[in-house]
């Protein structure tokens, strides 16, 4: 859930040796509040989990656009590619 996903973040902010710029993530409610939520009058202070955590690391936060999914895509992708240099660097060098 919420907690979890912002767990991880911290877990990955302190387990890579580079810094983390963006993070784009849908918006479902392990990474963002509702809609309804985000603007309302205590939103200011209350915020997601996973808002402060990139606040606190100085990561921006992107939640990719509703009924979009080759969004999706594009974060998929994404992640290939990441992974494949990940694996390829830390398994083959």
């Amino acid at each position: 859930g919420r907690i979890a996903a912002a767990q991880f973040l911290r877990n990955l902010v302190a387990a890579v040796p580079y810094a983390i710029h963006t993070v784009l993530t849908d918006n479902g409610i392990q990474f963002a509040d509702l809609p309804k939520n985000r603007n309302g009058p205590t939103a200011r202070w209350r915020g997601h989990p996973c808002d402060r955590t990139c606040w606190r690391h100085g990561i921006d936060h992107r939640l990719t656009k509703p009924n979009h999914p080759w969004t999706n895509g594009q974060v998929e992708r994404m992640n290939r590619t990441l992974k494949e240099a990940t694996v390829r660097r830390f398994h083959y060098e």
